[in-house]
Parts: structure tokens; sequence; C-alpha cells
């Protein structure tokens, strides 16, 4: 697109939309849903989170593992058929993605090989009238799909779900509605696959799924990962999500109300921070001809940031005009490595529906060391919380710099706004930060998302910071991903930080 048209597409796009707005003819467009649906396309910028020794429904030990992985996979259908959050859709447009509700929830039972090859589909679709095919004419575009998938399985997601459906429908044939709308739900369904992990690795339960070795049929949002537990009738549960589709604490939301329709078994034991099996080296999570993006994952003992977070809101409470949040406090002490000086660091911020806007997400992205020569080095962090904590507020109020720049560009048409966030990379950073910190406090093991551009320091996702752990400590999950090659420091200069954050906190008291 010549750079001049798009200015000018977009200068007229912004004005109209301002008067529309200005003459109550319009509101201002969800600014969220459409930025990660141009910014989060490919296969490395979905996340997960995970749930672990859930009892599988009606299961006992004495069934065999076949029939506890068909009865788990039936009792996730009745669960996310009444979960309203599971109910969208993905549909891929040229320069965005979005999505779209969806009346029932279908499930894909997959089955793959340790290479990534899908080798069979079993359909649990809803009830539809309207979606009827004989068991006699399954077959055929069950293996329509499965020979497509495998055909196309390495393909970058922007073009993936696209060239699956139409294989698929070219192999059925234009005439046969019946077979492609039966398609079609499947290739929208949420994809269920089997793992079974070595069960003389104690830790291996608690390293993520490679999804890019499961991806989905293409326009579901939901990936699920079931692995064996540690008794025959239990399961752990992973699912990796698409950011358009669902934010990650109502996803999280959706596997704590899985864990609780389930049950689950004994307390589960995570490893220790100081043991030699707290870290996962990096390991890449992208497909070739996509941003190449590596991820890691850390045990972490987070209790000294706890004690510093303690110890400056009780000793500037009066200075303070609220209690300074965890995430501001990890943001200071993380900006005094090396690795993440003078970095402008964002953190999320769940924003509850209202305003007839759904719930989503904002970000405050702010440079600790913007803050820090404001005279002490506590007078600086006040001023850095509090304006933080000012930022939050905002954002909770959909008022935020960010959320009313993220609308005004929301009335740009997708291409335009596309081409405009593509076309200059280094203005990502300065405006939604080149690392990102996000914390899900009630997540176990929470995988990071990425994007497609900027984040050039990467994305920490935080979960519970109160996991048991094998020696008395609690710890947390710590899910990093980055650019390949980058982020393989990033364990030991976040283990300094907190290692300083105690330090700090001993000062204070």
């Amino acid at each position: 697109m010549n750079r001049l048209t798009a200015g000018g597409l977009a200068l007229v796009s912004v004005l109209a939309g301002k008067i529309s707005i200005a003459c109550r003819l319009r509101r201002p467009p969800e600014g969220w849903r459409r930025t990660v649906g141009i910014l989060l396309r490919s296969e490395p910028t979905r996340f997960a989170v995970s749930a672990f020794g859930l009892r599988v429904p009606g299961a006992s030990g004495s069934d065999s593992p076949e029939r506890i992985r068909q009865m788990a996979a039936r009792a996730l259908h009745r669960y996310l058929s009444s979960s309203a959050d599971a109910h969208f859709a993905l549909e891929w447009r040229p320069a965005v993605t979005i999505r779209r509700r969806i009346a029932a929830v279908d499930v894909a039972v997959l089955e793959f090989s340790d290479q990534g090859e899908l080798s069979s589909v079993v359909p649990l679709l809803a009830d539809d009238p309207a979606v009827r095919l004989s068991a006699a004419e399954q077959p055929r575009v069950l293996q329509a799909i499965v020979t497509v998938y495998n055909q196309t399985r390495r393909l970058r997601e922007v073009e993936r779900p696209g060239a699956i459906r139409q294989s698929v429908e070219r192999i059925l044939g234009p005439d046969d509605r019946a077979a492609i709308a039966f398609a079609r739900r499947l290739l929208a369904a949420t994809c269920v696959s089997f793992e079974t992990v070595d069960p003389s690795d104690a830790t291996a339960r608690f390293r993520p799924p490679q999804f890019q070795l499961r991806r989905s049929l293409g326009f579901g949002f939901l990936t699920f990962v079931i692995r064996p537990g540690e008794r025959a009738n239990e399961v752990d549960v992973w699912v990796g999500a698409h950011h358009v589709g669902l934010d990650g604490v109502p996803l999280q939301e959706l596997v704590s109300g899985l864990e609780q329709e389930w049950g689950s078994g004994e307390p589960i034991v995570f490893p220790s921070a100081r043991s030699d099996q707290a870290f996962m080296p990096p390991r890449t999570c992208s497909v070739e001809g996509e941003r190449a993006v590596d991820e890691l994952l850390a045990f972490v003992d987070f209790s000294p940031v706890t004690a510093l977070r303690q110890a400056v809101n009780a000793r500037f409470a009066d200075r303070l005009e609220a209690p300074a949040t965890f995430g501001a406090v990890l943001a200071w002490v993380l900006e005094s490595e090396p690795e993440f000086s003078g970095v402008r660091i964002a953190s999320t911020v769940d924003v509850a529906a209202s305003e007839g806007y759904d719930r989503d997400v904002d970000v405050v992205p702010l440079r600790p060391a913007d803050y820090a020569s404001r005279g002490d080095r506590w007078s600086g962090f006040i001023a850095f919380a509090n304006e933080f904590n000012r930022l939050i507020g905002l954002s909770r109020a959909r008022r935020s710099p960010l959320r009313e720049g993220m609308s005004t560009a929301g009335l740009l048409p997708a291409a335009v706004h596309a081409h405009v966030v593509r076309s200059n990379p280094p203005a990502l950073d300065e405006t939604f930060g080149s690392l990102c910190i996000t914390i899900i406090r009630d997540a176990k093991v929470f995988v990071a998302p990425m994007t497609d551009l900027g984040l050039g320091h990467g994305f920490f996702a935080i979960g519970s910071t109160n996991l048991p752990s094998a020696d008395g400590t609690p710890v947390a999950a710590v899910s990093i991903k980055g650019d390949a090659g980058r982020i393989s420091d990033h364990h030991a200069a976040l283990v300094r930080a907190i290692a300083r954050s105690a330090t700090l906190a001993q000062a204070l008291s």
C-alpha cells in the first residue's frame, strides 16, 4: 500500500469516525480486540494455562486409558457447552483476525504422532438438525481433514486456516453441502488431544506441551492437551488460546471452573526454586516463516519481592496514594538489571465489561528509569508507583491514554491499521513497552503469549506466587517468551532482581 495513500485514508477515516462519535451516530470502537487481531496472528502468540490432577467425571482406577480419554473428552465437551467464554470461533481476514460468537461448542479429538502429524479426528459435535451427516458419510470428511492438515501443518498461521478450508472443500466438492457444513463445524471446533509424558521424570508434567506440534484445525481458538495424572482416573489439563478469542484472566476462570466441577486429587507439589528441576531451557515455539520465538519456564521464589512490597507500603504509606502493587515492585527491581536497563516495561490490566463493551485488557507501559532520578531511590519509586496506580485506575475506567489511542486506531480500516502498525515497528515498543509482564494470580503454569512485532525484550507470564514446592517454600511458575537466542539470560536476571529485593527489604526494616 502506498504510504501517501495509506496516510490519506487514515486521516479521512479518523476524522469521519470522530465526527460520527461526536454526533452520537456511533460509539468509540473497542480497540483492544482489534489491536490483538492485528498484532497476534502467529503460532507463538498463543498463550496457555494449566490444571493438574483433575478427576475425570465418572472414571475409576479400573477403567482403561482409552476409556478414560473418551470420558474426559465427553466431560470436557459438556463443560465447555455451558461456558459462555467458550462460545467463540475465529475469522481470519487478510489484515486482521476477529472473533465471532457461535451458538454451540463443538469438540474435535485429534491424535498426533510425536512429530506433529495428524492421524485421526473424532468429532463431538453439538446436536444441530442443520448439520447432520450419516456415520457412513463422515469418514470421507474426516480423512479429507487429516490429509489437508498434514499438507498444511507447517504453514504460517495467517495462511493455514484458509488453506485448510479451501482444500477440504475442494476435495469434498462444491455440491456436497452437508459434508461441507459438517467440515466447517469441525474446523471451528475446540481441539483436544492426549499426550503421555515420561513418568520417570518427576518434572515432565510441568513442562508445557509443544503446541506448535498440536495445532488447531484453524478456526477454533481453544486447544486442549490432556495428559495422564499420577492416578489412573486423574489427568493434567493444558489449554492454549488465541488471544483474539479470550484473554488470560477469563481463560483461567474457565479452567478454574473446570477444576471445581471435576474435582482434584492430592495436592500437587511443584519443583523447588533451588532444585535442578526449576529451570526449563529455551526451546523454539514458532513455525518456519513466522517470527522466530523461544520459550522457557522457571520456578522461582518471589517471597523477597513480596517482602519488599510490604516494606515499602509500610514505610511510605503517607506518600503512596495507594499501596504499591507487586507488578510495580517487580518492574522497579528488574529495571536495575543490565538486560532491562532503560526499558519501558508494560503491565497488563484485566478490564471488566462496562459501558456496553465486553471484558478485555489494557496495558500500563512505564519506564522506571524515568523516575529513578527523582531525588533519592525511594522518592523515584514512590513517583513511579503512584503513576503506575493512576494508570491502572484509568485502565479499569476505560479512560487510559493507551485505551484512547487503540480506540482511535480502531476507526481505521483494518488494512490501513495493519499497514500503519507494521510500517513502524519501533513505535510499538514506545507505545506498548519493550518488555511485558502479565500476572494471573490463580494460575498454576501460565505460558506467555508473544506479539508478531515489538516486545524486543520479551514477555514474562507469572502465575500464583504461592504454589507448594518440594522443599516447602512457595514458588511461582514464570514463563518467558522472546526472540530466539535472546532470552537465555532472562532467568538469571530475574533471580538477581529477586535477590536485590531481599536486600532492599532488609534495609527498610
